[in-house]
């Protein structure tokens, strides 16, 4: 029996693969591993090499009168070279509150969207378009300038307004749905467009000024920021309590004990000061 080997080399991610479809690294069949999962999630961890690519190998065994006898897919992988880590941090897309501080509340202006540089360096961010819907990718803002690392940036309806009516779009906001809503960071590469990172929210997680954020920035888990309308459910993800943070570390600040001007002058005089 002899042994047939071709091998392709596949681009970095596509269109097609940033809308969702699959990891060019996928066997069709087999599902993702983790990695694949991660990648897809939350993009390539840094550092990589610079030159690699996406390599996948195809062996079909053939009988010598070139008689096929079975076909299998195998799959090597090598990262791409190194991206951005920039993620969807935090969401809010229900406003009771003038959030954008206009000094007027808008179902529409009051919306935001938060993101983070989870990296340990700076990221230019002139390149990366923020989104929401299904399978129609509708782009609702366009990111300028860099971003440090463990920084932030606030996106608010209005913001996206701005945006849209400068770039002759329909100014519709960022348009998040209260039933449920996929919001998409891209980044734009070359002539492609990579999905950089994404959060699908159910309508319960933005319900009535509840955000629903990362805990801790740029961190797998998410926790819904619920203070104002406290989350009694058990499907994840839970509620922590507190307030929404747009601009500011997703945490919960320590509860304060109210206590007597006499008790916090006995803290920072000592108890010999008192015994005088």
């Amino acid at each position: 029996m002899a042994t047939e080997g071709v091998a392709s080399v596949d681009t970095p991610p596509s269109a097609a693969w940033a809308m969702g479809l699959r990891h060019p690294a996928e066997v069709p069949g087999q599902g993702r591993t983790a990695a694949m999962v991660r990648e897809l999630r939350l993009g390539r961890p840094c550092p990589a090499p610079p030159d690699v690519r996406f390599i996948v190998l195809q062996v079909r065994s053939v009988l010598a009168a070139g008689v096929l006898l079975s076909s299998s897919l195998g799959v090597a992988f090598v990262a791409p070279p190194c991206g951005a880590q920039i993620v969807v941090n935090e969401i809010l897309g229900d406003p009771g509150a003038d959030w954008d501080g206009n000094g007027t509340l808008s179902s529409r202006d009051d919306e935001w969207v938060e993101i983070y540089n989870a990296s340990g360096v700076p990221q230019v961010l002139d390149n990366y378009r923020l989104s929401d819907g299904g399978t129609i990718r509708l782009l609702r803002y366009g990111f300028s300038g860099t971003l440090a690392p463990g920084a932030r940036k606030l996106v608010y309806g209005s913001t996206s307004v701005a945006w849209e009516t400068a770039n002759g779009i329909s100014a519709v906001g960022l348009s998040l749905n209260n039933a449920g809503d996929t919001v998409r960071l891209w980044q734009i590469a070359a002539t492609d467009t990579v999905l950089v990172d994404s959060y699908t929210y159910a309508s319960f997680e933005v319900l009535n000024d509840r955000s629903v954020g990362r805990f801790p920035d740029g961190g797998s888990e998410w926790r819904l920021f619920d203070h104002r309308a406290p989350y009694t459910g058990t499907t994840p993800p839970l509620g922590t309590g507190c307030e929404p943070t747009p601009g500011s570390p997703n945490q919960c600040p320590t509860a304060v004990e109210p206590a007597p001007w006499s008790r916090i002058k006995q803290i920072y005089r000592g108890p010999a000061a008192d015994s005088r």
